[in-house]
């Protein structure tokens, strides 16, 4: 929502535990740990309306168009209590996220693109794009990638044929694999290429 562009996550209250930063050698331990910061990170930027995070865990992209990605607190770093995770445990941490399935690597080929943050699933994704263009009755029209993603309406709240908020300003090449990966496969979806081999248009069926 756009009011939350105002307003600051409040980190769940085991974030103010100092060990939570610090790979617990205990593998039961260390396992309780992860699924905690699997939680933090999704609400976190689900809150934030984050798609794309770096390796580090620095925000990339974020739907609320007001936000500036710079301003926002850290993931992995509580100055309240001098406490940061270290880069060995970062990557565990994103290692088990991605196979809880809750990320994935932009390119796999070239990890330092990032992570895909599925605080939504593609599947979810999915459902949310075909309702939109079910119910207002686009089924069969052919969309550009830029119609599937932004409003010129400034008001958050769907007008007409509007774009609804949970799908404005979504990252594009997240929309293009909830769509090859998802909408395509059930035969949803087809994507339409140009001359150039690039996606020239959407047309959900």
């Amino acid at each position: 929502m756009r009011s939350q562009s105002s307003a600051e996550f409040e980190f769940p209250k085991i974030c103010s535990f100092p060990p939570l930063y610090t790979k617990q050698p205990n593998q039961t331990v260390q396992q309780q740990q992860l699924e905690s910061w699997n939680i933090v990170i999704l609400q976190y930027c689900e809150f934030y309306k984050i798609n794309t995070l770096t390796m580090e865990g620095v925000p990339k992209h974020s739907q609320i168009s007001s936000i500036n990605i710079s301003d926002l607190p850290p993931l992995f770093h509580n100055k309240f209590i001098s406490r940061q995770v270290n880069t060995e445990f970062k990557n565990l941490i994103i290692t088990n996220l991605i196979r809880s399935k809750k990320a994935d690597y932009i390119n796999p080929k070239k990890p330092d693109m990032g992570l895909y943050i599925y605080w939504r699933s593609i599947t979810e994704w999915g459902n949310l794009i075909y309702e939109y263009i079910n119910e207002t009755g686009q089924k069969g029209s052919v969309l550009t990638i830029y119609e599937l993603t932004k409003n010129d309406d400034d008001d958050d709240d769907v007008l007409n044929n509007g774009l609804p908020s949970d799908l404005r300003n979504l990252e594009e090449s997240l929309l293009i694999k909830v769509i090859r990966e998802y909408l395509v496969k059930q035969g949803k979806a087809q994507l339409l290429m140009n001359e150039n081999n690039e996606i020239g248009g959407v047309k959900i069926v």
